[in-house]
């Protein structure tokens, strides 16, 4: 039997990206169908979260009912990133500057997890349609509504929609159907893992972690679940596969576990408790996240390695953004090509500071003589993996400063981090405080501080200063809402803080009158905004908009370290 009917928004696929953009359209008043391929729970792996993550949720009503799940609650995480080096943790600790900014975050069971928010998402009034694939979105003629087809067991369909959200994970309608999927020349990796019973559980304030391990051919994350069930798996070079068939998929699980002491110590009294899963060649991105009304979310668009658990938080946000832009859409459709501007920005901009952040933590690792490693050096500006990437092309000179390849300060930036966050001693215990990282971080401060101040002139590095028109979605209203970002002639921008026409003019004065900090500090005072002038100043420094000198006219070089969304109160929204 054949049915057609007409929704407003048709959204395809449940998990976290169809979920969350379901919850935001609803919140914002539309009416909404979502279409699922299987019946939930089901199995899906990606199961440590981001602070980020539950700052959306909670901002839509849903996050008590993840913390009632009684999931192991994440603290931080942490890397044991090359042989004989100390340990480093990363915490979420963060100043609560508004209440949906998080400390921590969650290790969950994604099937739990999933049914949460799917559930979340029908009690709010989205049309729930499970066991019902979408197996085709095509265009309507001359801007009409756009066609969805589905298939269940007993009956298939089409269903007329005025907006799509494909949200179908790493199947990817869209992107397979119009060939835009493009794989990973760099994170050409495999992973295998499995569940252990019971094991090592550590106290204190590393209670809670997910445990990222390197090995020889690899790294391995350990990932503490509710139930005494840990996740563990091994990340290897996709030509691992070879040694795979050569001795069968369990056995090559285990070689890789036991050349990882960490992993032999948690799992000692462990019990595996499931088959071991493969996965190869996850690592892509989409060379257009939307197309008209059909936007792309979650994997969707892209993945990548899974190294610092961005997946969910890539998926949960770019649906934030898909409903936002949706809803904005279906009252000024004028704002097509802008809209679909930002939302090409707003997500490739997330899914590039991730990729960027993972490449320099992955060259930076120089410790093991292996393939694996050897393949994950950064060989400099001419680098043909990274061909396309805005990150690199901007590091490698062709937007920042001709001729310097960059990779230097790439590293120096992951080495600033590592810094930051690493344990004074070589070992991984109860005993750890992570009471030392954070009086190493005030100290950081404090120098970056002294650094700023000791800048008698700051000037504009480029040729001219612009006001670049954008969007940002409102924290609670999940409203886009006109925003200027302050940028240059070439289109870039700095987009962690919205400014104004005055910015503008007292950034475009250094042109011809550059000033020192404190000066410059006490003017951005005067001006009306979102940021602190020290996080406007360092933020502009960071992308090389502005430079600063010291009273011998020598360069200050800011020791800045690696960025990633989804931590932190900066990073959260859009």
């Amino acid at each position: 039997m054949s049915r057609k009917t007409r929704n407003s928004i048709v959204i395809a696929g449940g998990g976290p990206a169809g979920s969350v953009a379901a919850l935001c359209l609803r919140r914002l008043g539309h009416e909404v169908a979502l279409f699922e391929r299987e019946r939930f729970p089901r199995y899906r792996l990606g199961e440590s979260l981001l602070p980020g993550t539950m700052a959306i949720l909670t901002r839509l009503g849903v996050a008590d009912r993840i913390k009632a799940a009684n999931f192991v609650r994440k603290n931080a995480a942490t890397f044991i990133w090359g042989p004989e080096q100390a340990p480093w943790t990363f915490t979420f600790a963060t100043p609560r500057t508004a209440p949906w900014v998080h400390d921590h975050a969650y290790q969950v069971t994604r099937a739990e997890y999933d049914q949460i928010l799917l559930d979340a998402a029908r009690d709010r009034g989205t049309d729930i349609r499970e066991e019902h694939e979408v197996t085709g979105i095509e265009a309507g003629d001359n801007g009409g509504p756009l066609s969805v087809t589905w298939r269940n067991r007993q009956s298939r369909g089409t269903v007329k929609a005025d907006f799509v959200i494909d949200a179908t994970g790493s199947h990817g309608i869209m992107a397979r159907k119009l060939g835009l999927r493009r794989y990973d020349r760099y994170f050409r990796n495999l992973a295998a893992w499995s569940y252990f019973k019971g094991g090592k559980r550590f106290q204190g304030d590393l209670e809670g972690n997910i445990f990222s391990v390197t090995f020889r051919e690899g790294w391995i994350w350990i990932i503490p679940l509710k139930d005494d069930i840990y996740s563990v798996g091994v990340v290897s070079d996709r030509a691992s596969s070879a040694r795979m068939r050569e001795v069968g998929i369990e056995a090559f699980y285990q070689e890789c576990l036991a050349q990882c002491p960490l992993a032999t110590e948690i799992l000692d009294s462990a019990t595996r408790c499931a088959k071991v899963r493969v996965i190869r060649d996850w690592a892509y991105d989409a060379s257009n996240l939307s197309m008209g009304r059909t936007f792309l979310c979650g994997d969707s668009a892209c993945f990548i390695d899974p190294l610092f658990s961005q997946g969910v938080h890539l998926a949960t946000y770019s649906a934030m953004l898909a409903a936002a832009g949706i809803d904005h859409l279906s009252r000024r459709p004028e704002d097509a090509d802008s809209v679909a501007a930002w939302y090409e920005s707003s997500y490739r901009g997330a899914y590039n500071r991730y990729h960027e952040f993972l490449a320099a933590f992955y060259s930076a690792n120089a410790g093991l003589d292996s393939k694996f490693w050897q393949n994950r050096q950064i060989e400099g500006a001419g680098d043909s993996r990274f061909e396309g990437k805005e990150w690199f092309t901007a590091l490698s000179g062709h937007q920042v400063e001709a001729g310097a390849d960059g990779i230097g300060e790439l590293e120096e930036r992951a080495s600033t981090l590592a810094d930051l966050w690493q344990h004074e001693k070589n070992e991984v215990t109860d005993r750890f405080d992570e009471t030392e990282l954070s009086l190493r971080r005030v100290r950081w401060a404090s120098h970056l501080l002294r650094d700023f101040r000791r800048m008698t002139r700051i000037a504009w590095a480029s040729e001219e200063v612009r006001l670049i028109p954008s969007f940002r979605v409102h924290p609670t209203s999940f409203r886009l809402e006109r925003q200027y970002f302050i940028g240059d002639e070439t289109g870039r921008s700095m987009t962690a803080f919205p400014l104004s026409d005055q910015h503008r003019r007292l950034f475009a004065s250094l042109k011809e009158t550059p000033l020192g900090y404190r000066e410059l500090e006490r003017k951005l005072k005067t001006i009306r905004g979102y940021a602190t002038p020290i996080q406007i100043v360092g933020r502009l420094t960071e992308n090389g908009f502005l430079q600063g000198y010291d009273k011998d006219g020598v360069r200050v070089r800011i020791r800045a370290a690696l960025r990633f969304g989804g931590v932190g109160a900066e990073d959260d929204i859009s």
